[in-house]
């Protein structure tokens, strides 16, 4: 759908669940998990067709990482209305790469702020591009998964993990003998 702005949207079935996706002339602006009213058809990845190439372009790379042949995405991405802080740990938690999870505390020092680890969980928790940030990757310091913007929110943060090739038990990432987060 498009709107007179030159903003984009489109809801898509993926599956982890219903996504919402929104593009602006500057990058993507949203990537959401939603809850669609049964009354609303549902477009399926493979079948939906963007009205913006920006969109196109996150719905084929999208399409590609739930098949495990993406591993990064490569769009250009619309944080400019952000305060600095928030922007900084997305831009940090962007890099996290596929299969790797960092702790909040982690993606505090590496932004120059220890002991900062809530105020990363809060830029988190408004996270206005899940998947193409990755704060899925971001975990406890003792492997626990925390809250996540999904309808099933740890369930759907598990899924991604799991998909990714991390082990999930008792809802904490185990890793590898000498693997810290």
């Amino acid at each position: 759908m498009a709107h007179p702005s030159g903003f984009s949207a489109i809801h898509v079935l993926t599956p982890a669940g219903h996504l919402y996706l929104q593009a602006s002339p500057d990058g993507l602006r949203r990537c959401a998990f939603c809850n669609r009213p049964a009354a609303l058809p549902s477009t399926d990845l493979s079948s939906a067709r963007p009205d913006s190439p920006l969109l196109k372009a996150a719905v084929d790379q999208l399409g590609e990482y739930f098949k495990g042949a993406c591993r990064s995405f490569s769009l250009a991405l619309n944080l400019q209305d952000l305060p600095p802080f928030q922007t900084r740990v997305l831009t940090a938690c962007a890099a996290i790469p596929w299969g790797k999870v960092l702790s909040y505390a982690q993606l505090a020092f590496r932004i120059g702020a220890p002991g900062a680890s809530r105020a990363v969980g809060a830029a988190l928790a408004h996270n206005p591009l899940l998947l193409f940030i990755p704060c899925h990757r971001v975990i406890g310091s003792d492997g626990a998964l925390r809250g996540f913007a999904a309808p099933d929110g740890i369930q759907t943060k598990a899924w991604l993990l799991q998909h990714e090739g991390l082990h999930i038990e008792t809802g904490k990432v185990i890793l590898q003998t000498g693997a810290k987060p």
